[in-house]
């Protein structure tokens, strides 16, 4: 319930009251579990993330190739930005909105330095299986994924400018993504010439 005030009527324009009354509990025992706005909107977000990384387990981690679960960690991007509506409600009123930080700042940054460290972890796993070019910077994908991440937010502000679906365009930015990290194709082995076998005429004839 109070995931879908913050949706429907963002940071700015939920009450702790509103949620108290539409839940039909007393005002004094929701002030007592969450002091104030910004808590009750972390416990939201937390949850929502829980259940994000679980599907994130489930929907990309069981990929095997390292270049293909990359590009699936956009579009699964993408998919939870369509999914939950809550966060692009919020970055588009406040972007800088304090109650979306989870944890301490040394935790927020714990997980930011891991999630980093794991994204360039699968570069290089696809580097030494050949499917990711050598020459990839190991430490840009993961920045070059988080800033991919925001694309629907661009995309919402330039919606009916082009007859384009927002989907065709994502995907496309995957496509290029990818393409940009692929290693070329190897070459096809070269056949060795087949030596033909001389008769015994042909013997005769060089005699």
């Amino acid at each position: 319930m109070a995931k879908r005030h913050f949706t429907e009527r963002g940071f700015k324009g939920t009450t702790l009251d509103a949620v108290a009354e539409e839940a039909r509990c007393a005002k004094g025992a929701l002030y007592l579990e969450f002091a104030d706005k910004e808590t009750l909107l972390r416990a939201v977000v937390e949850e929502t993330f829980a259940a994000i990384r679980s599907s994130f387990t489930a929907e990309v981690m069981a990929i095997a190739s390292p270049l293909a679960r990359l590009g699936e960690t956009l579009r699964f991007a993408y998919r939870q930005y369509a999914r939950e509506p809550l966060f692009g409600r919020l970055l588009r009123e406040d972007p800088e909105l304090k109650a979306l930080g989870l944890g301490s700042q040394e935790d927020d940054g714990r997980a930011a330095r891991a999630q980093i460290e794991q994204l360039a972890g699968w570069v290089d796993e696809g580097v030494a299986l050949g499917e990711i070019r050598p020459d990839v910077d190991r430490y840009v994908v993961p920045f070059a994924i988080g800033v991919l991440r925001t694309a629907p937010q661009q995309l919402a502000l330039t919606s009916g400018l082009v007859a384009v679906s927002q989907e065709r365009v994502l995907e496309g930015l995957v496509q290029l993504f990818l393409a940009g990290l692929a290693a070329p194709p190897k070459p096809a082995p070269r056949r060795a010439a087949s030596k033909k076998k001389t008769t015994r005429k042909q013997v005769r004839r060089q005699s």
